[in-house]
C-alpha cells in the first residue's frame, strides 16, 4: 500500500556551514510552572514537558510545548495533574500515561495523546492498569508503557502496547515485575532495563520487544540497578547510571547494538542516579542526577559521540535531579527537576548544535545521486567517484540514523529498500575525508 507523505520539518543541520569548527552553545528557557518528576517526549519539531510537581503543592496539569522550528514556547495542559508519569512518541503522536497524586493517594490510568499534525489533545484511552513510576519507549509505529507501581503499591509487570496506526491497545507482560525501570527504542527494538523488583532490590533484567515480529526476549545488564537513564543513538541503546545493590550509585553504561545484537560496557565520568538522557545528531546526553538518597544533585553532563565512540563532559548551569530530557532537530534539552531538597525548577537548559561536527557540511547535488526521489519502495544511491571511501548514513527527521554502510570506489552504488521507513523527509549523509555531503530524500 502506498504511504501518505507526512510533513516533517527539515533538519537545521542541512544549512551550509563554511567552517570546519564545531559550534554549540547552552541557553535557557522557562517552563510555565516549577516542577520535578515530570516527563518529556518529542516528535518532529514538537517537544512537550508535562506533569510533575512543585514539591509542596498539588501536581498541576501543566504541559509546555516547544516548537524547535520557530523557537517558540506555548503553555498547554494534560487532563490531570500527576507525577511519575511516562512519555514516548511515534507517528505524529506524543503520549503521556500513568502517574500519581501523592496528596490524595491516587494512582492513574490516564492517557493524554498530543497529535503533532493537528495540534490537539485526545484523552479517550486509558492504560489497562493504573500505575506510576513506569517506563515508556517507542519504535516504528508502536509505543509501549511497562512496569510501575499500581494503586496498592504492588509492583507491576504489565505492558500496554499502543499502535499509532490502528489507534488500538493490547496488554502484555514483562518477564519480571519492576518499577523505576528505564526504556528506549532503536531500529525495531524497544528495551526495558533494570528497575526495582518486588523485593525493592535493583534488578538486572532486560526485556527486549521486537516491533517487527512482536516477539519478546530477555537478557541481563552487567550490573543490576534502578533509577537509571536510557537513550538511543544510531543503532545503539545506552543504559547509564542508577542505584545499584547496596544503595550505592553506579556509573556503568551498558550499550546494546540492535543490529549486531551485542552488548558492551562503558562508564560515565561520575556515578549518579535519577539523571536524564536524550540523543540528538549522533550524540547521547546524560545530564544531572543525584546520589542514591536523592539529596545531593549534580551538574555533570556526559556526552557520547556515536560517530567516534568518544565521551566528553560538560556542565549544566543548575545542578538538578528528577528532571526530564528530550531532543529535537539540533537541540538537546533538560527541564524541571529539583535540588534534592524543597526546591523545584522551572528552567530548561538547551544545548544547541550549530553544526554536526568537525567537518564542512555541504548540501551537494553532484556528490550524491538518488534515484528515484521521491522513493516508494527503494532508492539507488550513487556516490561520486571522487569520494574514494567513507561512510553513508540515512537519517530521519528526529536525527536518528536508520541505515549506515561503509563504501569505497568499488562499492559506491548502493541499493536501499525504503519499504520499512515511515513516509517523510530523510537525509542521505556521506562522510569522506574532511567533508560531509548531505542530500534530501523523500519517502512516500
Amino acid at each position: 500500500m502506498k504511504k501518505t507523505l507526512k510533513r516533517i520539518s527539515i533538519l537545521t543541520f542541512l544549512i551550509i556551514i563554511n567552517t570546519q569548527v564545531s559550534f554549540s552553545q547552552w541557553s535557557t528557557a522557562t517552563l510555565s510552572a516549577s516542577r520535578s518528576l515530570l516527563a518529556a517526549a518529542s516528535y518532529g519539531d514538537k517537544c512537550i514537558f508535562a506533569g510533575g510537581i512543585g514539591l509542596i503543592s498539588i501536581p498541576p496539569p501543566a504541559a509546555d510545548i516547544y516548537n524547535a522550528t520557530f523557537n517558540t514556547w506555548s503553555a498547554s495542559s494534560i487532563s490531570h495533574g500527576r507525577t511519575s508519569l511516562a512519555a514516548a512518541a511515534a507517528n505524529n503522536k506524543i503520549v503521556f500515561a500513568g502517574g500519581a497524586n501523592a496528596w490524595i493517594l491516587s494512582v492513574y490510568d490516564y492517557v493524554d495523546i498530543y497529535h503533532t499534525d493537528s495540534n490537539f489533545w485526545s484523552t479517550t484511552a486509558t492504560l489497562s492498569v493504573p500505575r506510576e513510576r513506569l517506563a515508556a519507549a517507542s519504535a516504528g509505529t508502536r509505543i509501549l508503557f511497562a512496569g510501575g507501581l499500581d494503586a496498592n503499591s504492588l509492583v507491576s509487570n504489565v505492558v500496554d502496547i499502543y499502535s499509532t496506526t490502528t489507534n488500538s491497545w493490547i496488554a502484555w507482560q514483562l518477564s519480571q515485575p519492576r518499577y523505576s525501570l528505564c526504556a528506549t527504542g532503536a531500529g525495531n527494538k524497544i528495551v526495558f532495563a533494570g528497575g526495582y523488583n518486588s523485593n525493592g532490590t535493583p534488578s538486572n533484567v532486560v526485556d527486549i520487544y521486537d516491533v517487527t515480529t512482536g516477539m519478546w526476549t530477555a537478557t541481563t545488564l552487567s550490573e543490576a540497578r534502578a533509577d537509571a537513564a536510557a537513550t538511543a543513538v544510531g543503532n545503539k541503546i545506552l543504559i547509564a547510571g542508577g542505584v545499584k545493590v547496596g544503595n550505592a550509585v553506579s556509573k556503568v553504561v551498558d550499550i546494546y547494538d540492535v543490529v549486531t545484537n551485542t552488548w558492551t560496557v562503558d562508564s560515565l565520568s561520575s556515578p549518579r542516579a535519577n539523571l536524564s538522557g536524550a540523543s540528538v545528531l549522533g550524540r547521547a546526553f546524560f545530564a544531572g542526577g543525584s546520589d542514591a538518597a536523592g539529596t545531593t544533585v549534580y551538574k555533570t553532563v556526559d556526552i557520547f559521540n556515536d560517530n567516534t565512540g568518544v565521551w566528553t563532559t560538560d556542565s549544566l548551569t543548575t545542578a538538578r535531579a528528577y528532571g526530564a530530557a528530550t531532543a529535537s532537530q539540533n537541540i538537546f534539552m533538560i527541564g524541571g527537576g529539583s535540588n534534592g531538597g524543597f526546591t523545584a525548577y522551572n528552567s530548561v537548559e538547551m544545548y544547541t548544535f550549530n553544526n554536526t561536527g568537525l567537518h564542512q557540511i555541504i548540501d551537494n547535488n553532484s556528490a550524491i545521486q538518488l534515484s528515484p526521489n521521491p522513493a516508494t519502495s527503494f532508492v539507488e544511491i550513487k556516490i561520486n567517484s571522487s569520494i574514494q571511501s567513507g561512510t553513508l548514513e540515512i537519517i530521519n527527521a528526529l536525527g536518528a540514523i536508520v541505515f549506515t554502510k561503509n563504501f569505497n570506489q568499488e562499492t559506491n552504488a548502493i541499493n536501499f529498500t525504503t519499504e520499512n521507513l515511515s513516509a517523510g523527509i530523510y537525509f542521505v549523509r556521506v562522510s569522506g575525508g574532511e567533508k560531509l555531503f548531505n542530500k534530501k530524500l523523500i519517502v512516500e
